[in-house]
């Protein structure tokens, strides 16, 4: 179960302390979450796909928040209108104890298609009677008809199944490390890692059972995949040095100072508080992630100010700094996308974890 109250209080100190992000990837919500989703709308949702959601998904969707603070790069919102596959939810879910036969097949078709180096033998097996596409070296007209057939064919026998029956994607753990949520079956509230971008022999080794899948990658529930990285960020806080403590007591100071000073509007109070920080390249992440907002602000204000120019050049140093911002927090402006698969926190949730509760 999750542990509703341990989990609020460790993420509230974790989005005030936890400067540096030490965790991969939590710097896409910065421990921050979402606002909830009410019951009435989760309710309606349900109705909806047709569906039931694990009992601890939805206590983490409707009492912490609809996305946000989790593992790597956090979990994203429920979409709550439908989507291209929603309908595919309430099907029987392979990865089950009483859907071997299903779950070998699939297994099967995706390792064919993996290996196959001739798209024609793919169009023979799943359509005998096409004409032979390759008399005239992929006719466009009829190469666009058929493939899209082919495609379409692949969905519904490899990748729907593989990724969709059944289950629902709540996380990235990057590139395509996608994580769903299984709905239905024999493992009903457990998570696993499933993507079709990998190569089937390390994803699904031999024995291709499902015994031998559960084993290996069928071993955390929902709420054991999230309070594990409770724990760890529980971990990090209460290993803080003293001299890492002072030292982020000393940078969220001077982000207060200087966010009261662009409330006022003092341009140049800024300027004088950015030359006040003797090493700007030494900043946590967190410091980093705010001073940034600021920079193309501060550059119009002040072109060519050497100050502001050797603040932001010793805080991004040698590094491109549009690459950097990939370990910086990035924010939500305006509305939220309907499916954003890296949660972002507001700037004005974030900028008040600066600020003691």
């Amino acid at each position: 179960m999750l542990d509703v109250p341990k989990i609020r209080a460790v993420l509230d100190e974790a989005s005030r302390w936890d400067m540096d992000l030490a965790q991969f990837a939590c710097w896409g919500h910065a421990h921050l979450f979402n606002p909830v989703l009410p019951l009435e709308e989760l309710a309606a949702w349900e109705e909806l796909m047709q569906v039931t959601l694990p009992e601890d998904y939805r206590t983490y969707l409707t009492r912490l928040g609809n996305g946000g603070a989790g593992p790597a790069y956090g979990l994203s919102p429920l979409c709550c209108p439908v989507d291209e596959v929603a309908r595919y939810l309430p099907r029987p879910c392979i990865y089950s104890q009483d859907q071997e036969e299903k779950f070998q097949d699939v297994l099967r078709r995706f390792i064919h298609w993996y290996g196959m180096d001739d798209d024609w033998a793919l169009y023979l097996e799943y359509f005998p009677d096409a004409p032979h596409l390759g008399e005239e070296k992929w006719q466009r007209p009829l190469y666009r008809q058929w493939s899209g057939k082919l495609e379409a064919a692949l969905d519904e026998a490899v990748v729907n199944p593989l990724l969709h029956y059944g289950q629902y994607m709540i996380a990235n753990e990057g590139c395509t490390g996608d994580v769903y949520l299984i709905l239905n079956g024999s493992h009903r509230g457990y998570v696993h890692c499933s993507t079709t971008d990998c190569d089937p022999d390390l994803a699904y080794p031999e024995p291709r059972t499902f015994a031998a899948y559960q084993a290996d990658y069928l071993r955390e529930t929902f709420a054991d995949y999230f309070m594990s990285y409770v724990d760890r960020t529980e971990d990090v806080c209460r290993n803080l040095s003293g001299e890492k403590r002072r030292r982020f007591q000393r940078e969220r100071a001077q982000v207060r100072d200087f966010y009261a000073a662009v409330q006022a509007q003092d341009w140049s109070g800024m300027v004088r508080l950015l030359h006040a920080i003797d090493s700007p390249g030494a900043l946590s992440r967190k410091s980093q992630s705010f001073y940034r907002c600021y920079e193309e602000t501060l550059l119009e204000q002040f072109p060519g100010s050497p100050e502001v120019e050797r603040f932001f050049g010793e805080m991004f140093g040698p590094r491109d700094k549009y690459h950097m911002g990939r370990d910086l927090v990035t924010f939500q402006y305006g509305e939220a996308e309907e499916r954003d698969l890296y949660p972002k926190p507001t700037f004005e949730a974030f900028v008040q974890t600066f600020f003691d509760p």
